[in-house]
């Protein structure tokens, strides 16, 4: 066998046992084998190099059973963390310390309005970093990678961000930057794929789910019997111009008309609301806000005619890819209780299929932690301790 195969099974067998550690409140070395497969002795060996490391820790069961007392393992979660930057909103950034399980350790928002290049906002996020979290912080912390949101497609090939919602991001290549700035290894993906991860991570009941992501812009992750799907390029999923929307509204990326994304995205419901709006655009959002929770008519009626427009795109995304679950976050998520009725409508006169079913539809309204939770799932998944 090649040393190269070797070396391969190796981390292969270690990220196994990391991940068989990882969310356990200790663990024996016999259980981990039985969890992973992997003999009693590679296992043994692999995590006495792993404590001697400190990357796992010990100590010993409490028994009162005669003979050798068996020895607990942990892993160091609280050593090790994950740099999360959600830049999928237009003018604002998340920043997210997250530990190995995925517990939030540091977490702030900031105005990046006035920074004009990637080059500059990632510098402004490393310096963000070190002034609000690590210098204030236990030196032994170790930083295994920087994730990315974006509201775009991560082209797999070129490795450029395309069809961004948020203009400054096009055509970039994200990741060469964040590793050249941050000396780390960089993940970059789509804020919609993040949070199926995120929720396919935390859920042992389900395999097949959409995540349907609208804020900036309208986009999809989609777990399909356990596994992200992608596509050939990284394409799969892209919905934003699916022509579903209102034929009157010309969209402004494609010159085509009823492209969904400029009905549903936080922009499109501005429009609509405001017209061509000035004002700050998260300003102009809560205000709109406010006025669905207030009965305002204009805002209850627009809500009710988008309402309708997710779900006959959420039916098609049924139809398509028969999820066991659809989830809806981002920003629609403060309006969709004041949708729901007609959203399900829709759901169910166009997906005849699914009555009767157990298909669940969940509004997510935390989705900027479940970003974060799949930002770090995605670095974790990814790493192994040299």
């Amino acid at each position: 066998m090649a040393v190269n195969d070797i070396l391969g099974i190796r981390v292969q067998n270690i990220k196994s046992i990391i991940d068989a550690v990882r969310f356990e409140d200790g663990i024996t070395k016999k259980t981990i084998a039985d969890k992973t497969g992997l003999s009693f002795a590679t296992v043994s060996n692999l995590c006495n190099e792993l404590i001697e490391g400190g990357v796992l820790v010990t100590s010993k069961q409490s028994t009162r059973l005669v003979g050798r007392t068996p020895q607990i393992v942990f892993f160091n979660s609280m050593r090790y963390n994950t740099i999360c930057l959600n830049l999928q909103m237009q003018g604002m950034m998340g920043l997210a310390i997250l530990n190995f399980k995925n517990e939030v350790v540091f977490q702030k928002k900031y105005d990046i309005s006035a920074l004009k290049t990637t080059e500059a906002i990632i510098t402004y996020a490393k310096q963000a970093f070190y002034q609000d979290f690590l210098d204030h912080s236990d030196t032994e912390l170790e930083f295994i990678g920087v994730g990315v949101a974006v509201s775009s497609i991560f082209d797999i090939n070129s490795e450029r961000l395309i069809n961004n919602a948020v203009d400054i991001f096009q055509n970039v290549k994200m990741k060469e930057i964040v590793e050249e700035i941050f000396d780390l290894p960089a993940y970059i993906d789509n804020e919609a794929n993040l949070c199926a991860l995120s929720i396919e991570s935390s859920s042992n009941n389900f395999s097949n789910i959409v995540y349907l992501h609208i804020s900036e812009g309208v986009g999809i992750g989609i777990i399909a019997d356990g596994n992200l799907m992608r596509g050939n390029n990284g394409y799969a999923g892209e919905i934003a111009h699916m022509p579903v929307g209102n034929p009157e509204i010309q969209c402004p990326t494609c010159g085509n008309y009823g492209c969904i994304e400029n009905n549903l995205s936080v922009n499109g419901f501005l429009r609509k609301m405001f017209g061509n709006y000035e004002m700050n655009r998260v300003e102009k959002w809560n205000a709109f806000i406010q006025a669905v929770q207030n009965q305002n008519d204009k805002a209850l009626r627009m809500v009710k005619e988008n309402g309708a427009l997710l779900g006959k795109l959420s039916s098609i995304l049924i139809n398509l890819l028969d999820p066991e679950i659809l989830y809806i976050g981002g920003d629609i998520a403060s309006v969709f209780p004041y949708a729901e009725d007609i959203f399900w409508e829709q759901i169910t006169s166009r997906c005849p299929l699914i009555a009767g079913k157990s298909f669940k539809v969940v509004c997510d309204n935390n989705s900027e932690q479940t970003i974060n939770i799949g930002i770090s799932e995605k670095i974790c998944t990814s790493w192994s301790p040299s």
